[in-house]
């Protein structure tokens, strides 16, 4: 009965996650400073939640219909518990766009946060993929989803597999590598065997990374990697579920 649980909780997971659409983009200066910039279209997010869960559990889950805000990060951070003094001067500057409309089946967030150097990239980098600056739950306080008794608290999370890379970035480098000792902790978790199967049925999660640096690129060992005329752009696009059968995929080593 737990592994049936199991099962259709990764099935439907995986199934919504299909519905997303990320766009990450990491801009670097000739001084070090620059943008890390996510962009995030759920808006087929909205359809299938109503398929899956009905229009009574729809407006629990999203009880706000329509919103179109744009928040600070210091404002959402001064109410964050959990977050560390560190983290929080990684993102005061940064700011949240977050724009849901129910009736034209809109629900995008774009995340945009200035760095000071590539020092601070990292750092900004490995926190958001450890999830220690606590961005889930402030966007469910964003669009007012609260925490139900009944809410199952084993969904898994995709941002969870964000945090088996370590990230590493300073002048002349750009790097996110698998740390083997994280993968083969993610794979002991519940879920992680039937999230895996479910990843069989064909679903996409169309994931696009561009990162615009200072110098031309020297050498890059992704062969997903596009480069510009210029070769100041490298360009890697991805599915995301890939994760959970080839991680090594989304490891990239830039030199510049």
């Amino acid at each position: 009965m737990n592994r049936l649980k199991y099962l259709f909780t990764g099935v439907l997971a995986l199934l919504l996650a299909s519905c997303f659409e990320i766009h990450e983009q990491i801009d670097i200066k000739p001084d070090g400073n620059g943008n890390l910039t996510i962009n995030t279209d759920m808006s087929k997010l909205l359809e299938a939640m109503q398929s899956y869960l009905g229009q009574e559990e729809m407006e629990k889950q999203l009880p706000g219909k329509n919103l179109d805000t744009t928040v600070m990060m210091k404002t959402l951070m001064d109410s964050a518990k959990d977050v560390t003094p560190e983290n929080k001067e990684l993102v005061k500057d940064g700011a949240v766009h977050m724009k849901l409309n129910m009736e034209q089946k809109i629900f995008k967030s774009d995340i945009h946060i200035p760095f000071t150097s590539q020092a601070n990239l990292e750092k900004l980098y490995n926190s958001m993929n450890n999830q220690s600056l606590g961005f889930t739950q402030l966007f469910k306080g964003m669009t007012g989803k609260t925490d139900s008794a009944g809410s199952d608290n084993n969904m898994p999370d995709m941002n969870q597999f964000n945090a088996i890379y370590d990230f590493k970035s300073h002048d002349g480098l750009i790097s996110r590598k698998l740390n083997e000792q994280k993968w083969k902790d993610l794979q002991q978790i519940p879920q992680f065997s039937q999230m895996k199967d479910a990843g069989n049925m064909g679903i996409s999660i169309p994931y696009t990374l561009t990162i615009n640096l200072p110098r031309p690129v020297k050498k890059v060992d992704n062969i997903l990697a596009k480069l510009s005329p210029d070769k100041k752009q490298v360009v890697m696009q991805y599915n995301l579920i890939e994760v959970f059968t080839h991680p090594e995929k989304f490891e990239y080593t830039i030199n510049y």
